[in-house]
């Protein structure tokens, strides 16, 4: 007797919390650059060609679900600890591809069983999408070890087609969070922030290659530097909404994980991989006891700054 599929909705859920988690994770650890973005879709396709051309049986899933949950934690570990490394994201070409073969080797056991592909390719990719979503609201909300939970999750469910009970407790746990504490987004003060932390994150980390992207996490705009909306001249005076949107992302970037160091802290500093480097290579921040890093230090804290 052939062995059944898993529910393709349940499939791209977990594939798509594979693929998001992943660009999420080099993003944050290694480059939110565009180089980022190409990796993980180029690699993908690949995996997912690879496993579409195998023509592989139903029997063959299971493997290579497993595969692509190894490499991804695999991925996930080397990079825990990594602020910013100044590598190539190229590295973990084989782990994408990897996590990607069960994509293409799902399709492939569904065309050899005979399937409605029609509807299999519908329901897959409204569970992609969901997965997707499911990934960017749990890393915003419950932090990076969510990205590595969630595919578990589904791994198991995807592991126990004939176990509706697991399955069904595997999901409430998904759906229903972690239970650590509310994390509440640290607010110092706002006036100071747009008196003096502003200025310097405006002067020394909003290069347009940096944190002057809009696509970077912690995204600074303002005079000589990337705009909001359409300023008469690119010096203006920065606007309420530019600042307001630079205090937002740097007090998110206060928000630490366990015994670790806020990010806007320890990253700019000498001993973090980021190293405060600018568009030149050139560190920033170099010594421990810069002004700069002094400036945020005190913001953050709460603390008066002896000039």
């Amino acid at each position: 007797m052939p062995r059944p599929l898993p529910s393709a909705l349940i499939v791209g859920v977990h594939l798509g919390l594979l693929q998001a988690g992943l660009l999420l994770t080099l993003s944050r650890a290694i480059s939110a650059a565009h180089t980022t973005y190409a990796l993980v879709l180029t690699a993908w396709l690949a995996g997912s060609a690879l496993g579409l051309w195998s023509r592989a049986p139903a029997r063959d899933l299971p493997r290579a679900l497993l595969l692509g949950l190894v490499a991804y934690a695999a991925a996930a570990a080397a990079l825990a600890r990594v602020d910013f490394a100044a590598a190539s994201p190229w590295w973990f070409a084989p782990a994408v591809a990897a996590a990607g073969l069960a994509s293409g080797t799902f399709f492939a056991a569904a065309v050899a069983g005979g399937a409605a592909t029609g509807r299999v390719f519908a329901r897959e990719t409204y569970g992609f999408l969901a997965g997707t979503l499911l990934a960017a609201a749990g890393y915003a909300f419950l932090g990076r070890h969510a990205l590595l939970f969630m595919p578990l999750v589904t791994g198991t469910i995807l592991f126990a087609p004939r176990r509706p009970r697991a399955a069904a407790a595997a999901l409430a746990v998904l759906f229903s969070g972690c239970d650590d504490p509310e994390r509440v987004v640290p607010a110092p003060d706002r006036a100071r922030f747009g008196d003096e932390v502003y200025p310097l994150l405006l002067r020394d980390c909003a290069f347009p290659a940096c944190h002057g992207d809009p696509r970077r996490p912690l995204f600074v705009p303002g005079p000589g530097r990337t705009r909001l909306g359409m300023p008469e001249s690119p010096l203006d005076e920065p606007t309420r909404a530019e600042v307001d949107l630079a205090y937002d992302r740097a007090r998110a970037w206060l928000l630490a994980e366990g015994d670790e160091p806020p990010p806007l802290l320890h990253k700019p500093g000498p001993r973090a991989a980021h190293e405060g480097r600018d568009e030149h290579g050139r560190n920033v921040y170099e010594d421990p006891e810069a002004p700069g890093l002094a400036i945020l230090r005190g913001w953050a804290e709460g603390q008066e700054v002896s000039p």
